[in-house]
């Protein structure tokens, strides 16, 4: 299986060793993946019902730290990444303008574990570097239809009635989780408090962390956001600063002091606190 082949599957266990590191640990593909996914999300263009467009064309600002370390990934990572990002398009149903592009520029403005991805909708087709290439979903041609003349005598038969269909079952909730440190926590009440507190719903031990430091809450059914809470050292949403309430999706890393929290939305059977 080639690197970022699949991440989903393999985003557990690159956050569980992220965890593990220290704020000098160097910046990962799956955060940067995940980053790009949800750049794109906040970036579709409706042009019609059922058919959007997304974004293509991504600028991924680093500190000098982390874009020394992107660099050295060299193109097949990169490749990776474009191929994640447009699988995700195709996942969504949106539409791409040509080929997902990923660039890369050092800002001295950004510390180390920060980022800030803007994406644009460009026609990369004629320049397909870093690039993964999205096939446009194209409907079946119609078959010909022979041209005939009814013969005098033919008489006309009745249409069978079609079987009922069967019923579509209903895809199942998702539920949602915070993965802190290792450990998995099932949301199960509409709002949750975070901090170093031992008094909050999800204590966090890191002393870069305020005693109520976040509150994550569902707003609508499935949709969920993250509000800073007066914190002393601000919160981050991949990799960006934010100065109130935040929506974050499946994938959001939400950082707090040295702290690294993944936001995800699974099936039931895989939830609760592990």
């Amino acid at each position: 299986m080639s690197f970022l082949d699949n991440v989903e599957r393999g985003l557990e266990k690159v956050v569980t060793s992220f965890f593990r590191g220290t704020s000098t640990a160097d910046i990962k593909p799956v955060e940067l993946s995940s980053a790009l996914r949800n750049e794109m999300d906040r970036g579709i263009l409706t042009i019609s019902e059922g058919r959007s467009l997304a974004p293509n064309d991504f600028i991924v600002s680093l500190s000098d730290k982390d874009f020394a370390t992107a660099k050295a990934w060299g193109s097949p990572v990169v490749n990776e990444m474009a191929k994640v990002t447009a699988e995700h398009a195709v996942s969504q149903g949106y539409s791409v303008q040509g080929n997902i592009m990923i660039h890369f520029v050092n800002s001295q403005e950004l510390k180390s574990g920060e980022m800030e991805v803007s994406g644009s909708i460009k026609d990369s087709s004629a320049n397909p570097v870093a690039s993964a290439p999205v096939k446009a979903k194209t409907p079946a041609p119609q078959q010909e239809r022979a041209a005939s003349t009814p013969s005098p005598k033919t008489t006309a038969q009745p249409r069978p009635t079609p079987p009922p269909a069967a019923p579509v079952a209903s895809p199942l909730p998702k539920q949602a989780v915070v993965e802190v440190n290792g450990q998995r926590f099932a949301l199960h009440h509409h709002s949750i408090v975070l901090g170093r507190s031992a008094s909050t719903d999800i204590p966090v031990d890191d002393t870069g962390v305020s005693r109520q430091h976040i509150r994550v809450e569902e707003k609508d059914r499935g949709t969920y956001a993250v509000t800073d809470l007066g914190s002393t050292n601000g919160t981050y949403v991949d990799g960006k600063k934010i100065t109130g309430e935040t929506r974050i999706l499946d994938g959001s890393i939400i950082t707090i002091g040295q702290t690294k929290i993944v936001f995800r939305l699974i099936t039931p059977s895989n939830g609760g606190r592990a």
